[in-house]
């Protein structure tokens, strides 16, 4: 293991008007190419001492073109990786997106500007000449709508966009104001974690003009919206039903382990743990490679069980894992939140079962007050497993033989 960080800058970058205006200066630079530094942003509960320590432990190369490093959330694992990204990608994502929503305008901030999606739209506005409606402190409908308003009345040409993650875009829609607010936007962008059909339905129907990403930290955020490739994306299925994606957005490597990336006719190629397919030409996003449990012999996606979880309306949020069971290799376990349509938990695995194979349904559910995040707006594996081990052990869980 070498030290090849000694032009990396570890800055804790929260979603303040001070930290934001800082971060914009140093967007400035590394988008113009006059700092040859590397950016590295944490927040939340991330030291900076610690992260310098793990980069030093972790780092295993030097990409000459790196200019920021981004740590990826390491959900399931708890230990995310090093996404070297340069200037070239960071720029070529932002072209594509203004050219897909409507041109450059003025960004809402309600994102961590730590991780990709909120450091992007804090790029975007540095390339824009714009400056972000930062949202300060916790996130809120009314905060939103009045960040919107603000930008709005900024914006020379009324051009306004939001970046948001599902569940912010669920408690937006419970606001008359914030819906009102969000339909005046150029385009709502929703990503880092599925957003259910009937979400998206209702959002369109009051005129939010919804636009889906698909992304990640290593293609400098979303790069497929409503299923279709931004301008120089790639997007291609491979024999395991993973999904590929090529362009020049897409990362330079990751500096621990192994580089994560190859090319072909000139394009850089990253192999996703995403499951997919394209429906006439459109990708669809099947689940994660590792959501996948078996269960008595059988494999069943854990994200297509929790979209029928949310199907049954008796939820408002739910996530899908695999506990260790001794007679079926791994449980199908539902952790939920009640709405105010929950019956029980036999009725929803009934509910599922009608929607699903039966083998597919939750054997064991577990209510709780909230599911697990992370600030990326991804659900908390870790969290989520720890919630559930717990109920079981305690007997909180119903469960059926």
């Amino acid at each position: 293991m070498v030290n090849l960080l000694s032009n990396a800058r570890v800055v804790r970058v929260e979603r303040t008007v001070e930290d934001v205006s800082w971060l914009m200066g140093r967007l400035t630079a590394v988008l113009d190419g006059t700092t040859r530094s590397v950016l590295v942003p944490v927040g939340g509960d991330e030291m900076p001492p610690a992260v310098v320590t793990d980069l030093e432990t972790r780092a295993a190369r030097d990409l000459d073109d790196v200019r920021l490093i981004v740590r990826t959330s390491g959900s399931t694992t708890g230990h995310g990786r090093l996404v070297g990204l340069s200037a070239a990608q960071l720029t070529a994502s932002i072209g594509a997106t203004d050219d897909r929503i409507g041109g450059p305008g003025t960004w809402v901030l309600a994102l961590p500007p730590h991780h990709i999606a909120g450091l992007q739209v804090v790029a975007r506005s540095v390339l824009a000449g714009t400056t972000p409606q930062v949202l300060t402190g916790s996130f809120d409908p009314e905060s939103l709508a009045a960040g919107v308003d603000h930008a709005l009345s900024r914006d020379p040409h009324g051009r306004v966009h939001v970046s948001l993650v599902p569940t912010q875009l669920v408690d937006a829609l419970a606001s008359p104001r914030c819906l009102e607010a969000l339909a005046q936007c150029t385009s709502v962008l929703v990503g880092g974690a599925a957003a259910g059909p009937e979400l998206l339905s209702r959002a369109r129907q009051a005129g939010i003009g919804v636009r889906v990403t698909y992304g990640m930290s290593e293609t400098c955020g979303g790069c497929v919206y409503d299923g279709l490739p931004l301008e120089g994306v790639r997007v291609e299925i491979d024999q395991e039903h993973r999904v590929r994606l090529g362009g020049p957005m897409v990362m330079s490597g990751y500096l621990d382990a192994d580089l994560g990336i190859g090319e072909r006719d000139g394009t850089r190629w990253l192999t996703t743990s995403d499951l997919g397919h394209l429906d006439a030409g459109a990708l669809v996003i099947d689940g994660r490679a590792d959501d996948v449990i078996v269960t008595g012999g059988l494999k069943v996606n854990a994200s297509e069980v929790a979209q029928a979880v949310r199907d049954t309306g008796m939820v408002s949020r739910a996530a899908v894992l695999g506990l260790d069971d001794e007679r079926w290799g791994q449980l199908v376990t539902a952790v939920v939140v009640p709405s105010p349509s929950w019956t029980s938990a036999p009725q929803l695995r009934e509910a599922v079962a009608s929607r699903l194979p039966r083998s597919h349904a939750p054997r064991m559910v577990v209510t709780a007050e909230d599911v697990p995040m992370l600030a990326s707006g991804k659900v908390d594996r870790i969290g989520l497993r720890e919630l559930a081990e717990r109920a079981r052990d305690e007997g909180r869980a119903w469960s059926r033989d």
